[in-house]
């Protein structure tokens, strides 16, 4: 089934003829939202430092019907940014959509932390929402619209031991989300974040490997945990947050803003 097909399968929202930037789109919950964006009319340009996946997601749009642009980007590096948006001005002649969504995890005891690695996320996970959303603003100001989404995490408002960069940081993307939103409300954009709870995702399974190798455990031991602790047993997966996403850019969601959104299938009540 080809992506443009209209009225759009999920939720009936249509974004024909608005374009939406998403960082780290090469997998899990990035990859996820570029899908979806596109088979509602969307043109996507995806962000990522890793060419060969966003090649390949932008393939899959592209092939099916969409229209995707891949764009090599360093969130942490402003230049690149800035770059990046000058491409998708040049290719798309607009944005009306960012979603912050690339991140970093360093699982660690704090005493032993590399204070290089700790400060790598900190500048994947705040650092680049901060230059995206600066770069962005510029255009969906003079337009006066646009839609803001914020991947932070459960994290973010409980904590996680053995991982303070992630979850301080995460922190830091709900208050900036917050903040935003009061400046730029009167103009007609909004600004949330959606707070997932663990994921069925690469960057789990990674850190709960890391976590593994601290205390004798496997991956999958810790993933089976962390399913038994959820009220629903069970993970979150990449479509709830990329469903969530799409109705926070929509029209419906015009009176939203501001706000950090569980999805955490009853962990966090």
């Amino acid at each position: 089934m080809p992506f443009l097909v209209l009225p759009c399968p999920v939720m009936n929202i249509d974004l024909s003829g608005q374009v939406a930037i998403i960082t780290g789109a090469g997998r899990g919950i990035g990859k996820e939202i570029a899908l979806t964006f596109a088979q509602c009319g969307s043109t996507v340009v995806l962000a990522a430092r890793n060419t060969d996946q966003i090649t390949t997601v932008a393939s899959e749009i592209n092939d099916a019907g969409g229209k995707a642009v891949s764009v090599e980007t360093d969130v942490t590096d402003s230049n690149a940014v800035g770059k990046m948006i000058e491409i998708a001005m040049e290719q798309a002649g607009r944005i009306d959509i960012l979603i912050n969504n690339a991140g970093a995890s360093y699982v660690a005891n704090l005493v032993m932390s590399d204070d290089e690695k700790w400060r790598e996320v900190i500048d994947v996970n705040l650092m680049g929402v901060y230059y995206c959303t600066k770069a962005v603003l510029r255009h969906m100001v003079l337009a006066k619209a646009g839609r803001i989404v914020n991947i932070s995490s459960v994290a973010g408002l409980v904590g996680a031991a053995y991982n303070s960069a992630y979850a301080s940081s995460k922190a830091a993307v709900i208050g900036f989300t917050k903040s935003i939103a009061l400046e730029v409300a009167k103009v007609g954009i909004t600004t949330n974040a959606i707070c997932p709870w663990h994921l069925d995702t690469e960057l789990t399974k990674y850190t709960m490997g890391a976590r593994g190798k601290m205390f004798g455990k496997s991956a999958e031991e810790y993933l089976q945990q962390l399913a038994s602790d959820s009220p629903q047993q069970r993970l979150i997966t990449p479509e709830e947050i990329a469903g969530l996403a799409l109705f926070l850019v929509s029209p419906q969601a015009k009176g939203i803003t501001g706000q950090a959104i569980n999805v955490s299938g009853g962990a966090v009540i």
